[in-house]
């Protein structure tokens, strides 16, 4: 728990001296690209940015922690949104605990946990009865996990969460989605503080 704590503020410090520095000469088709035709966000009134993620991914696991600093310092106009993409038979199960946990209410409670889980313990929650058994650890009624694992939001969100990884075009992940334009990830940017430099920069002029 310290080792993590320390990481987040070294991160924290870390993305205010990027900040500090010239501006990065960011360019279309290099660093991000645009979509030709935008996918509509989630509320207008807001620029959201989203990301694209998977539990089971060493590159998601490892940026979480920047992305959380990052993601608590974003100004009220912006909105942040994670989307579980579903490559492979693999990541459903995964994906489904999200929008699980997410209809139950304890989302930002197991989001962490779930990657230290898979990660860090070994675990592959890939069986009903393993993935009840860890949400039983946050105090959730298994009765409650079991159906909605199967229920029509979860299964509806699913479908939703794949008509919109398609109109990104996303071929991998962690990705990113900014105002429902502008697509890059943690290699196009040219690495994790380069990320977050881009995704300020994508936000600022989005509001142009």
């Amino acid at each position: 728990m310290f080792k993590r704590a320390l990481s987040i503020l070294l991160i924290g410090l870390g993305l205010v001296l990027s900040q500090s520095g010239f501006a990065n000469e960011f360019q279309e088709g290099v660093h991000y690209q645009t979509l030709a035709k935008p996918v509509v966000t989630s509320d207008p009134e807001k620029i959201e940015v989203v990301e694209l993620f998977w539990y089971g991914c060493p590159h998601c696991d490892s940026l979480d922690p920047a992305l959380k600093v990052w993601v608590n310092r974003l100004p009220a106009d912006v909105s942040f949104v994670r989307i579980p993409v579903v490559f492979g038979r693999s990541w459903e199960m995964h994906a489904r605990m999200f929008w699980v946990a997410k209809n139950i209410g304890l989302l930002e409670t197991i989001h962490e946990p779930l990657f230290n889980a898979i990660h860090r313990e070994g675990q592959r929650l890939q069986r009903v009865d393993d993935v009840v058994a860890f949400f039983e650890r946050f105090g959730a009624d298994p009765a409650i996990v079991k159906r909605e694992l199967g229920s029509f939001a979860t299964e509806s969100a699913l479908r939703l969460a794949d008509a919109r990884t398609r109109g990104y075009g996303i071929r991998g992940v962690p990705a990113f989605v900014v105002d429902g334009r502008h697509v890059t990830g943690i290699a196009q940017a040219g690495g994790e503080n380069q990320l977050f430099d881009l995704l300020d920069e994508l936000i600022k002029n989005s509001r142009k």
